[in-house]
């Protein structure tokens, strides 16, 4: 049959819907998304490497430096041991402050910004001189290092996974564990060869070489911000996808302020304080309890190197459990194992004891370091997860800042560790049950009104 050519309306008319059509389809996704993999990954490599950047301010590297400050200074040990609590102290008030700032600034300025401030604060103490420029040194190492290089990595890894988020977190982590190992031989072999002050310039130029440009070229918030969902999951109605995609979008994000106001944030926080308490304090005084038992420095020092490794365990073991089984009563459990490996501690009388307590006391530190990265976003959600981590983290530094002082006023009163170690022995219990007593939040207030 013959038919009539379509008339010029008729054609303004298919334009028109062709049009309109190609522009509801979606936008291709930005050339960092495309990778052939959930880009996730990319972003978690260099969280770990931000983890491990996090080295120069933590305690392992700060102990091989000890004897150099106090022969070039002319300072106690005592002294500088009272310099570092009230910079620990310090860096414990400025987290709330790096929280906030990672939910308005975003992980990748931040994490660039923290790393040139954790070399400039190297450089610091390169030069200094004085008692209080080393705590102005001291404060600003642990606020960058274990602070913001441990906030921040832990938190961007949360907001990319969240179904695989305690094994991401736990591959993370690996990071650390190997700064633990490196950083110490790092530094020692530094001063010995170019002198303690050099080493620091040493130290702050490798932090930069190894973080500043992989942030600025691979970090990015969300993966939301990039067009993809968390996990790599995908809305496209593949089988299994759909309710994971629901889980995500169904997720409620809690304010700081209405955190703040549930009583599990606080239980949880207090719960954490055992790990960070007791677990500084027998790092910083551990050679010295294991030489008053009547091992070799070497010795001593060795069962470090057992409790790297096992720690890892504990960080992978926690990763497997934490899908299974509620958060909070992996973190009551994991009590049980602070107190087991103080008894071992306390009664170590031969190489064995000690050996056997840091594989204990490594692979329980792993573990709830694991939980205690997890049950944050889990339970509060992810939109504003740097502020209400920025809460958290002031209570676990806190804690940790504090930590060695028990084992320091019992050596001084009694003449024996042995008090301290018992009174780190009464806390895990009642942090367990602050944690099986916190209970979930739920929804906030916020959400439920408009239900």
């Amino acid at each position: 049959m013959f038919q009539h050519p379509p008339d010029k309306t008729s054609l303004w008319i298919h334009c028109a819907a062709v049009a309109i059509s190609t522009e509801s389809q979606p936008k291709s996704l930005p050339r960092v998304a495309r990778t052939p993999f959930y880009y996730g990954w990319v972003v978690l490599f260099v969280a770990a490497l931000a983890s491990f950047v996090s080295g120069p301010g933590q305690t392992f590297t700060f102990s091989v430096f000890q004897d150099s400050f106090i022969n070039d200074l002319g300072l106690s040990a005592t002294a500088i041991s009272t310099l570092y609590l009230f910079g620990s102290l310090t860096a414990a008030g400025m987290i709330i402050f790096i929280g906030r700032s990672l939910d308005r600034y975003g992980p990748r300025r931040m994490m660039v910004v923290s790393v040139v401030v954790l070399g400039l604060g190297a450089l610091w103490l390169s030069r200094v001189h004085s008692s209080w420029q080393l705590f102005v040194g001291f404060t600003i190492m642990r606020t960058m290092g274990q602070g913001a290089l441990s906030l921040i990595p832990a938190t961007v890894v949360s907001i990319w996974f969240v179904r695989k988020r305690a094994m991401a977190l736990a591959l993370m982590a690996l990071g650390g564990a190997l700064a633990s190992g490196i950083y110490p031989f790092y530094g020692a072999t530094l001063i010995g060869e170019f002198g303690w002050r050099t080493a620091w310039v040493a130290i702050a130029v490798t932090g930069w070489v190894l973080l500043i440009v992989p942030a600025i070229i691979f970090i990015r918030t969300s993966p939301e911000s990039i067009g993809l969902l968390p996990d790599g999951d995908t809305s496209d109605g593949a089988p299994g996808d759909d309710s994971k995609v629901k889980e995500s979008h169904s997720e409620f994000s809690w304010t700081v302020r209405e955190a703040t106001r549930s009583r599990t944030l606080w239980f949880l926080i207090f719960a954490g304080s055992a790990q960070s308490l007791v677990g500084t304090g027998v790092a910083f005084q551990q050679v010295s309890i294991m030489t008053s038992k009547g091992m070799t420095i070497g010795a001593a020092a060795g069962v470090f190197g057992i409790m790297a490794p096992t720690a890892i365990a504990g960080q992978f073991l926690a990763g497997y459990l934490a899908g299974r089984y509620p958060v909070r009563y992996l973190i009551a459990a994991g009590q049980v194992g602070i107190v087991a490996a103080m008894i071992m501690l306390l009664g170590s009388s031969e190489l064995w004891h000690a050996y056997t307590y840091g594989a204990i006391l490594g692979t329980v530190m792993g573990f709830l370091m694991n939980l205690n990265h997890v049950v944050w976003p889990n339970y509060f959600g992810r939109r504003h997860l740097g502020s209400v981590r920025g809460i958290t983290n002031f209570g676990t530094m806190s804690a940790a800042a504090i930590g060695p002082l028990p084992l320091a006023l019992s050596l001084d009163l009694t003449g024996s560790y042995a008090v301290g170690l018992i009174i780190y022995m009464v806390l895990p219990p009642l942090c367990g049950l602050a944690a099986i007593l916190a209970g979930r939040p739920g929804r906030p207030v916020r959400a439920r009104l408009l239900a």
